[in-house]
């Protein structure tokens, strides 16, 4: 029996453009858009520092680097805040995570397009994100 090739697993965005990775440095940096609507509406954050940068999807597939959002891990990942919490006391006090669903996410926090343009809204003006 012959074994199976196993292929490799690839990203569909190639390596950042140096104006890119400078881009996503400032996300990670800075504060997650989820949060910072949060806060906008009196409601509590989920962190107070350090964000990954979540590229948008198309059909899949990663639109680019420069299509990525800031988000802290519990909104991109559904990491916890604090230990012993469950997701659903996470999500009532912090919002939902993308990690957990896609539709309660943006039904809160709006569109892919949207959040694209409020981070290029934050970073334009150097407010945090």
């Amino acid at each position: 029996m012959k074994a199976k090739k196993r292929l490799r697993q690839s990203r569909s965005t190639g390596k950042p453009t140096k104006g890119q990775a400078e881009r996503i440095d400032r996300l990670k940096r800075g504060e997650c858009v989820c949060c910072w609507i949060n806060r906008q509406q009196g409601r509590p954050t989920a962190y107070f520092g350090g964000c990954d940068a979540h590229h948008l999807l198309s059909g899949g597939r990663r639109r680019g680097h420069g299509y990525t959002i800031a988000g802290c891990p519990w909104h991109h990942r559904g990491v916890k805040p604090y230990d012993g919490m469950t997701d659903a006391q996470a999500t009532e006090h912090f919002g939902p995570s993308l990690a957990h669903g896609s539709k309660p996410f943006h039904a809160i926090y709006g569109t892919d397009d949207e959040l694209l343009a409020l981070q290029e809204q934050l970073l334009a003006s150097e407010v945090s994100p």
